[in-house]
């Protein structure tokens, strides 16, 4: 067979195939398929060559910099997106010997369009169109500014505006307060203003000296406590406090609450946040719990409780999660919301973990049942939990039932090392599932790179769904997003058949919810 014949074949064979590929010989196009000519808008060859003069002419990187021919070469293909002519692609590369070059791209387009989408959905306020607290964490963590202060705002009362007036006009007021707040920062440099949920605000202050933002915020409060609103024939009167906090020891967000409560309390219009605030009350509590969690370990009294997860089409049983549970003397069962938070506190929490771990493991060794357990980045980021893993894996051979839910939050601070467990723990015949995924926090990037097998959607979208058109939409364009992924998804919170019936539609994999079951003790749902 000559070769003629044979370059013939390929060419052939290579133009058929359905996604853009060229060939380059000192970075100069020597040969392309009719996809990547119809994607250049080029007739033929010639028309690409007279075209474009070298390969950096044809690409743009999604950062906007110029693509270099070497760095290409460099990096990992799924590290390099490009667009061409609106349209997004990877970048895969073969060497075929030391001066031609294979280049084939592959479509993305529709992940990231579902991918902004999503992104849309997930950091606006759907009501005010203000960035949402979503948006908020996910600027702290990945644009790494750091406030000088944070100022929450709470409308006072507000629930009776809502029962009184209805949802119509409660809906006219967050947003008027909310224009009315916009109207003295929109214009001022290092002031970011956010729409928390329900009838909550923030201001975020980058640059303005402490006494200047406090004038700010009593010029804000007194115009809106001023303000007469109206809403139909009604005049609405409107009272809002805030809680400020300078801190720079604790997490600002949190001590901005704290302030917030104090000012209620208090019938003050704001509080300023100070240490003393919140240390009696936090002790009390952290040690009543600390005590109560020590007994339980020497008890034994740390259990495992089991809630179903259904399959959406067959309506049975595939999986069960596992959560924690103290069981107190008087066989009262206690929700880990007392004691959780309390455990990493008083360096318990990776005890907790690992009593949790091998109970489930012991469990689910001679069930027919996948199974997941929750760890977090404090547990992975242990020198000896990996090995720890492995232990209990080669103890009660359950690799190929367990999933390991990972909950990707802001606390995360290094991201190779989490996809390395991953990959590690993926390549022992278990399977990683992303927890509550949708609010809070939820970077995009980095789960393309966590090669998970399951996306939980976040409770708060769930148990809404059924009223509130941005949970409806956010919930789909995360279905979608997953598929496009080839991962499988799983509702939670689905309380009732309305709910149920929607995920389904919506085409959701699994359920999980008290409309099937709370959890129990033993995994025998049926």
């Amino acid at each position: 067979m000559d070769n003629n014949f044979l370059n013939n074949l390929s060419n052939e064979i290579i133009s058929s195939i359905n996604c853009p590929i060229f060939l380059i010989e000192d970075r100069k196009i020597i040969f392309a398929n009719r996809y990547f000519l119809d994607t250049v808008l080029c007739r033929d060859i010639s028309d690409l060559q007279k075209k474009y003069q070298n390969i950096e002419d044809i690409f743009i990187c999604l950062d906007g910099n110029p693509l270099k021919f070497d760095n290409l070469c460099s990096k990992e293909p799924n590290d390099i997106k490009i667009h061409i002519n609106n349209r997004y692609f990877k970048i895969q590369i073969l060497e075929l010997n030391n001066n031609i070059f294979s280049i084939i791209l592959h479509d993305i387009s529709h992940e990231l369009e579902h991918k902004k989408e999503l992104n849309k959905l997930l950091f606006t306020d759907n009501l005010t169109k203000l960035s949402n607290r979503t948006k908020l964490i996910d600027s702290l963590q990945n644009e790494k500014f750091i406030p000088k202060s944070i100022v929450l705002l709470n409308i006072n009362s507000f629930k009776e505006i809502n029962d009184f007036y209805g949802h119509k006009a409660g809906d006219q007021i967050l947003i008027s307060v909310s224009n009315l707040i916009n109207d003295y920062l929109k214009d001022l440099k290092g002031i970011k203003f956010y729409k928390f949920p329900t009838d909550n605000y923030c201001i975020l202050n980058l640059e303005y000296k402490k006494e200047d933002l406090i004038n700010l915020v009593e010029k804000i409060i007194k115009n809106i406590n001023n303000t007469v609103f109206y809403f139909e024939n009604h005049e609405i009167d409107v009272n809002i406090r805030a809680g400020i906090s300078f801190s720079d020891k604790n997490n600002k967000l949190i001590t901005a609450d704290i302030a917030l409560q104090t000012a209620k309390k208090s019938n003050k219009n704001y509080e300023i946040f100070y240490e003393e605030l919140d240390k009696f009350q936090e002790y009390e509590n952290n040690m009543l719990w600390t005590r109560k969690l020590k007994n339980a370990f020497i008890k034994d009294s740390i259990e495992v409780f089991y809630q179903p997860l259904i399959d959406n089409i067959t309506k049975e049983v595939h999986k069960y999660e596992c959560l924690v549970r103290m069981i107190e003397d008087d066989g009262k069962v206690i929700s880990p919301f007392f004691f959780l938070e309390i455990s990493k506190k008083s360096n318990q929490y990776t005890k907790l973990t690992r009593v949790v771990i091998e109970k489930a493991f012991k469990k689910f060794s001679n069930l027919p049942y996948e199974f997941s357990v929750n760890i977090s980045y404090d547990d992975i980021e242990k020198d000896d939990f990996l090995d720890f893993i492995k232990e209990m894996l080669l103890k009660y051979n359950v690799q190929n039932k367990v999933i390991f839910e990972i909950l990707e939050d802001e606390n995360i601070k290094n991201y190779t090392y989490l996809i390395s467990f991953i990959d590690e723990i993926k390549s022992l015949g278990c399977k990683v599932a992303i927890d509550d995924f949708g609010t809070g926090y939820s970077n995009f990037e980095h789960i393309l790179k966590m090669n998970a097998d399951y996306l939980k959607i976040d409770a708060s979208l769930i148990k809404n769904i059924e009223k509130d058109e941005n949970s409806y939409k956010i919930t789909k364009t995360i279905i979608e997003f997953a598929k496009s992924l080839n991962l499988k998804t799983i509702a939670e919170y689905v309380e009732n058949e309305e709910i149920f019936n929607i995920v389904k539609e919506l085409g959701a994999d699994y359920s999980q919810g008290y409309y099937f079951s709370p959890p129990i003790a033993e995994p025998n749902f049926k």
